[in-house]
């Protein structure tokens, strides 16, 4: 009877070991924490109304550490991103039982990059699809493809066109791995990955009515494919999801010491978190990073800076949180 036992529960804990779990994406679209709709007008103090239509993307090069810190490749999955477009089915079962963390690349990997879409039946991601998602070979695949209307005469009403088709091999860029809050366990044999994509994100640092039409990899198409990282476009909850942290951004300060004018000190204190700061000069262009901040202290700048104008942008973790400062440098 004994021995018996013992078989009925090696069988279990191996049956548990071995069990055979599906997996999807569920990717909500947000532009400045509403619900993407084709059909709205967006609205923000430091830029003019703006309509999107269309919010198309790639992810390739799929990874999952799960089950205490064991690496998983989802091998050939890609994913066409669509805005209007929440539940993305990857094909397979994998031997996972609870999901901490996923990486991936946004837009499409060298080998496929110089395929075909005719290598691929019209229903797989990387198959012919209208419009097009690809530029014709050997350019490849659009990477990721922006389009809208912005207001350009102050009149609430966006009516100025603009496009981002971004290819190119210079294009691809692996996101910063994503930490879920609590491990995400199956349910019914099932994993459900929950991520955001803020839109929004993708056009920091970028004045609207100046983007126009960018198909390749010039100055506007390299700007949104970084601001992915920088600004945390993907990230594992919605950023904008309560009040507390309009509660804690009052709490939160940024100052600026000028006691040496050449060199200016920052004093921060922050919701707790770790943090990416970031610094900008005027136009936009990324000049200096650190990473890995701790959420108070100080960050003295040395003397890498020209005089100038500047802006410190700082990034929780996760994107939960973001906090921009303007200074001077005075040489």
């Amino acid at each position: 009877m004994k021995k018996h036992s013992l078989l009925i529960l090696a069988t279990m804990v191996i049956g548990f070991l071995q069990a055979q779990n599906t997996i999807s994406l569920n990717l909500t679209h947000l532009y400045n924490g509403q619900d993407l709709s084709y059909t709205q007008n967006y609205t923000d103090p430091q830029q003019p109304s703006i309509k999107i239509t269309s919010t198309r993307y790639y992810l390739s090069s799929i990874k999952i550490t799960h089950d205490g810190g064991q690496l998983t490749n989802l091998e050939d999955v890609y994913i066409l991103g669509e805005g209007n477009v929440s539940d993305y089915a990857i094909d397979g079962s994998y031997s996972i039982n609870s999901i901490e963390k996923i990486e991936f690349d946004l837009g499409v990997d060298y080998y496929a990059n110089h395929g075909n879409t005719s290598n691929y039946p019209p229903q797989h991601p990387l198959g012919p699809k209208t419009p097009p998602m690809d530029w014709g070979w050997p350019s490849g695949y659009f990477f990721i493809v922006l389009h809208g209307k912005v207001d350009d005469n102050n009149d609430g009403t966006p009516n100025q066109l603009f496009q981002i088709e971004s290819f190119g091999d210079q294009l691809l860029r692996s996101v910063d791995p994503i930490e879920f809050p609590q491990a995400i366990t199956p349910e019914n044999n099932h994993f459900t990955i929950p991520l955001f994509v803020n839109i929004e994100r993708w056009f920091s640092t970028m004045p609207l009515t100046e983007i126009g039409i960018n198909h390749g990899a010039n100055a506007e198409n390299i700007t949104v494919a970084d601001n992915t990282n920088d600004y945390n476009v993907f990230t594992a909850i919605n950023p904008h999801q309560t009040d507390l942290t309009e509660q804690k951004d009052q709490l939160a300060f940024i100052t600026t010491d000028y006691n040496m004018p050449y060199a200016p000190v920052l004093f921060y204190k922050l919701p707790k978190s770790s943090y990416t700061l970031s610094i900008y000069d005027m136009k936009g262009k990324k000049l200096l990073s650190e990473k890995q901040l701790n959420y108070e202290g100080n960050y003295f700048l040395k003397s890498e800076l020209k005089s100038g104008m500047y802006i410190a942008v700082f990034n929780s973790e996760y994107g939960a949180y973001r906090k921009t400062h303007p200074f001077t440098v005075t040489r």
